[in-house]
């Protein structure tokens, strides 16, 4: 992946161009929400403040995205590097998603 233009989708939100530093941030973001899963999994966490910091994480992650990247026009097709779920991703479709490296590779 070139680390220097990065085609990110969100869902229901379209695609965007973002930079390596963006993706740094986004990264951080992904891996405290595996974290967030991971601790909600153990029993660390109730489902209520979890499902509530999941939707808070996502936004921040969707704004970063959406204030800093350039929109692809819709009527480009391009293939995503990476796929973004939007805020409103229930914790249970979550658990699935943000295991691992999350939705973000490092490489």
């Amino acid at each position: 992946m070139d680390r220097t233009d990065i085609l990110v989708r969100i869902s229901g939100k379209g695609q965007f161009k973002i930079n390596s530093d963006i993706l740094d941030k986004i990264n951080e973001i992904d891996n405290s929400i595996v974290t967030l899963i991971e601790n909600y999994s153990r029993g660390a966490s109730d489902h209520k403040t979890t499902q509530k910091d999941l939707q808070t994480k996502l936004t921040q992650m969707i704004s970063l995205i959406t204030s800093n990247g350039q929109p692809l026009d819709v009527e480009e097709i391009v293939k995503s590097d990476t796929i973004i779920p939007d805020s409103d991703l229930f914790l249970e479709e979550a658990t699935k998603i943000f295991k691992g490296e999350g939705v973000i590779s490092s490489t």
